[in-house]
């Protein structure tokens, strides 16, 4: 888990978009996506979900976006 950190991401997904990425095409209007990086510390991003203090902020941010996403 040395270097891995998660990234989360919410796309609006429209009728229109989803015709137009089936059909190869580029939609007329733009698509905002709203991201959020992992507040691990830059000093020890590299060390990713190894260490367990960074793996608690990890999942505070998994928790955190199931409010946005939803649970199913």
């Amino acid at each position: 888990m040395a270097g891995t950190s998660p990234s989360f991401y919410k796309i609006p997904v429209t009728e229109t978009l989803s015709s137009h990425i089936r059909n190869g095409t580029y939609p007329p209007c733009e698509t905002r996506v709203t991201y959020c990086y992992t507040p691990v510390p830059p000093r020890r991003r590299h060390e990713g979900m190894k260490p367990l203090d960074n793996r608690l902020e990890i999942l505070k941010c998994c928790e955190a976006f199931k409010v946005f996403v939803g649970e199913k």
